[in-house]
């Protein structure tokens, strides 16, 4: 005996093992250790952010305090800088405002030309290209740049180049400058021991499959940078994307973290790491790729730029098919779990009245039989709560299902994602479950009870009996079947068949009102059907 229930807990134990280790334990130990620290980084994202509000307004305290145009020019250049990767519309504002002072205050084409390729630059990296090539065809007269505004203007040409190709989802455009072409002129323009020159060789350097190279040309540039400064997340992930195109996996995932973590350190929030990091994690941990998603979609709206959330609507149907088939997974690990138990139940059962038949006496044989009844009319009781239960968990299902269809819903209006959303909202998703429920509902009640349908008609005047499809129970047979199982509680029934209550309450007062014999202990009645 103490053999058999050893076995059978190992059983039980190996059964449930995926639904009981956390997701947490199907990450390798280094991946394991990066999100950690990433976590602990994303924790004490506000710390930064409230660093960042302060050096903020204390540049703008600066612009408060002056009278002087090239100061203010000069102040509103550097708040330009230090909301560009934190705020589109402020540094948007600002540029502006550099604009302004530029041509009618001060007439100074230089300053003005310096302000128009930052803007521009701004409208490529926020995904507006038709912005930005006005600002770079229209705006900006090249003939007057200086050198130094030449160098400004073609790196950000050249930056507007490279985006419009590797996003060229986002918007049909037909003129796109030759990246070739401006690549050269900044190699002319540039020290080839300027980090933009590196950088710019680092790009060649990957097109040409030299990843070797490349990689230690990022290097390089990593190492003249620090975890503070938003490059240092730039060339993080430029290093992530080489050791991708390598098969350096965990490199790969390592850089991205370590450029997200730098992202949070500048409170940068125009990103795409976080992202990234999401999108590797979501076969492994479904939870955490989702609360990464939900911060990066918090942080794309915030900037208020349409390219992010953009990006971000993409990888929203991987989680929701994510989470469906986790969802289907745990339901198929419950119902595995309820046929282990009804089996133990049997074989339990079964060696308890074996050795009740041997050690008893056989003058004691009468009152073995009437305790073994005794038990079988309990294991019969045990058997239909755990079959109430296991129906309440598939209603929970429906339930839960409907829930995140909202959450969705909420997030992708969050990210105008309207389309999407329509998709969403059209699944039906719901509905196949209530679907689902009803089929096994059905099925499990007609096999457990194949004569019902027969003796509850017989409890109705004959205009009023009930004939459904064979293998099929009606609502009304449906809600009595509940009852003669021991759920007589209106509000429970209306919950576990998705009716309202007051659905409920008519059909039982129509079925009562056209009982044979007493209307009040009918329900009783239905209850001892089968016993």
């Amino acid at each position: 005996m103490r053999r058999f229930l050893l076995l059978a807990a190992g059983v039980a134990a190996l059964l449930f093992l995926p639904s009981s280790c956390s997701p947490s334990a199907r990450l390798d130990e280094r991946t394991r250790r990066l999100l950690k620290e990433l976590d602990s980084y994303i924790e004490t994202a506000q710390s930064y952010v409230a660093s960042k509000e302060e050096h903020l307004a204390a540049l703008r305290s600066r612009i408060a305090d002056s009278a002087d145009p090239v100061l203010q020019y000069e102040c509103e250049m550097d708040l330009a800088d230090a909301f560009f990767p934190y705020s589109f519309d402020s540094t948007q504002a600002h540029l502006k405002r550099c604009q302004q002072i530029a041509l009618e205050t001060l007439s100074d084409s230089d300053r003005y030309n310096r302000a128009s390729i930052v803007l521009g630059h701004l409208y490529t990296k926020a995904g507006n290209y038709m912005e930005a090539h006005t600002v770079f065809y229209d705006q900006i007269d090249t003939s007057s740049l200086s050198e130094e505004r030449k160098a400004d203007y073609f790196l950000a040409l050249y930056d507007f180049s490279r985006d419009i190709s590797g996003n060229s989802g986002v918007v049909d455009f037909q003129i796109v400058p030759d990246k070739n072409a401006c690549r050269e002129r900044l190699y002319a323009l540039l020290e080839p021991s300027s980090e933009a020159w590196r950088g710019i060789r680092m790009h060649e350097l990957m097109e040409e499959w030299k990843l070797s190279a490349a990689d230690s040309l990022c290097t390089i540039l990593l190492e003249g940078t620090s975890p503070e400064e938003h490059n240092y997340a730039i060339y993080a992930f430029e290093r992530s994307d080489i050791a991708y195109y390598e098969n350096r996996h965990g490199d790969r995932l390592e850089w991205l973290v370590r450029s997200a973590e730098s992202d949070i350190i500048g409170a940068v929030k125009d990103y795409a790491s976080l992202t990234m990091v999401a999108q590797i994690i979501l076969p492994m941990d479904v939870d955490r790729s989702f609360r990464y998603l939900r911060i990066a979609q918090e942080d794309a709206l915030f900037y208020n730029a349409k390219l992010r959330p953009w990006q971000i609507s993409r990888f929203l149907m991987e989680v929701e098919s994510a989470y469906q088939e986790r969802q289907n997974r745990m339901s198929r690990t419950v119902l595995y779990g309820l046929v282990l138990v009804g089996i133990l139940a049997v074989i339990l059962a079964a060696i308890t009245w074996l050795l009740i038949v041997r050690s008893r006496k056989l003058t004691q044989l009468n009152q073995t039989l009437q305790e073994l009844n005794l038990r079988v009319s309990q294991a019969d009781r045990i058997k239909e709560e755990y079959i109430v239960g296991f129906l309440q968990g598939l209603a929970d299902q429906i339930s839960t299902v409907r829930t995140e269809d909202n959450r969705y819903r909420n997030l992708l209006k969050q990210g105008k994602s309207a389309e999407l959303l329509k998709d969403l909202s059209a699944s039906g998703r719901a509905e196949k479950a209530r679907e689902n429920f009803y089929q096994t509902f059905d099925r499990t009640f007609l096999a457990m009870h194949p004569d019902f349908v027969e003796q509850f008609n017989a409890l109705l005047r004959e205009e009023a009996r009930i004939y459904p499809p064979e293998g099929k129970l009606s609502t009304e047979l449906r809600i009595f079947a509940l009852i003669r199982l021991g759920v007589d509680d209106s509000k429970r029934i209306a919950a576990m068949l998705d009716y309202s209550l007051s659905t409920i309450y008519n059909h039982k007062v129509r079925i009562k009102n056209a009982a044979l014999g007493d209307r009040i202990s009918f329900e009783e009645r239905v209850k001892n059907i089968g016993k």
